[in-house]
């Protein structure tokens, strides 16, 4: 199965955080952002489709265990998210937590001097 924020339809994996009791729902790139506008399209319909998942009773009816559990949103990449990115991921960040989600950014590629 194909994964990627360019494939909205798929859930690329989902796990358990138990240090936070949150079940996460992880998209990933390994694109760098040099066409951002794009990837940011793509990522709001892959978190729309993420979004609909968690509160459309399919998440709770594929992993009943953990119904009640928080939803976190994870976002892999294998690059740094570049300057006109940040803004959107911090506005979709606010707009989950208004809905009792949270979007963590992850990324391979470590700021300079870290």
């Amino acid at each position: 199965m194909q994964q990627g924020i360019e494939f909205a339809e798929v859930i690329d994996e989902v796990a358990f955080d138990p240090d936070n009791g949150e079940l996460v729902l992880i998209m990933r790139t390994n694109r760098d952002w040099s066409d951002a506008v794009k990837m940011t399209e793509q990522i709001k319909s892959k978190v729309g489709n993420y979004m609909q998942f968690a509160a459309g009773g399919q998440m709770a009816e594929a992993f009943p265990d953990h119904k009640e559990s928080k939803v976190r949103l994870q976002l892999d990449c294998k690059f740094l998210p570049t300057e006109p990115v940040i803004p959107f991921l911090e506005n979709l960040n606010e707009v989950l937590m208004k809905g009792g989600m949270r979007l963590v950014v992850n990324c391979m590629e470590k700021p300079q001097g870290s």
